[in-house]
């Protein structure tokens, strides 16, 4: 072997000796408690008022229950809140201009915003259909709730 090599092996094995030489008088990460803590009793108090026959009876039913059924805390809501909770339609947003009667019908001239449209029983307008046109009223059918609504003239 050259003396280079022989020279670098022996600083190796001397580091590796010295790291083992240190590592051995290291102190402990921990340091051990001086004193005992005070023992915690996590036991429950014994309960006089707890009723073990009722327990029992409710383990015998052998009712199956549902771990993942759904369960609601909140009071039940009166018959009248789901009531008023249902949707409207929204309000029309035609407003009426003036009627023409063409070949026996009669036509209505509405305005939906600065739209105008010439409007006839049975077509449709957006999501309205126009049910009937009489002298007094038009009546609409709002498509996605299938809801009537009047447009007084």
């Amino acid at each position: 072997m050259k003396p280079i090599v022989k020279k670098v092996l022996a600083v190796i094995a001397l580091a590796g000796t010295l790291a083992s030489v240190v590592a051995g008088r290291e102190k402990p990460s921990f340091a051990p408690a001086r004193e005992p803590a005070a023992r915690i009793d996590t036991r429950l108090p014994d309960a006089g008022d707890l009723d073990v026959a009722r327990l029992q009876t409710r383990a015998d039913d052998g009712a199956k229950v549902d771990a993942f059924a759904r369960r609601d805390f909140a009071p039940a809501a009166p018959a009248e809140a789901h009531a008023a909770a249902k949707r409207e339609a929204p309000p029309l947003p035609f407003r009426y201009l003036g009627k023409m009667l063409d070949s026996g019908k009669l036509e209505v001239f509405l305005a939906n915003g600065n739209e105008s449209v010439v409007a006839k029983a049975g077509e449709r307008i957006g999501d309205y259909r126009i049910e009937s046109v009489t002298e007094a009223a038009v009546v609409f059918t709002y498509l996605p709730m299938k809801t009537k609504q009047t447009l007084p003239l």
